[in-house]
């Protein structure tokens, strides 16, 4: 995988997704341990998808109706 993912290619996907991705990103690191380049554009990508889970779990979850 080893690509630069933005801030702004995070907007819209949930939770989910972004734990998917950040699942991906971590054994491209894992995997890529040699090549400096490529490690710091998957650590700068991490922090991307990092910042966008921690703005996920601050904004406020609807109400849900009861459980029956």
């Amino acid at each position: 995988m080893s690509l630069f993912i933005t801030p702004a290619e995070l907007v819209g996907m949930n939770e989910q997704e972004l734990r998917a991705l950040y699942g991906r990103l971590l054994s491209d690191l894992k995997r890529s341990g040699q090549s400096r380049f490529i490690t710091s554009d998957v650590q700068v990508s991490l922090q991307n998808v990092q910042q966008a889970l921690a703005c996920l779990a601050q904004r406020p979850r609807p109400p849900q109706g009861p459980r029956f």
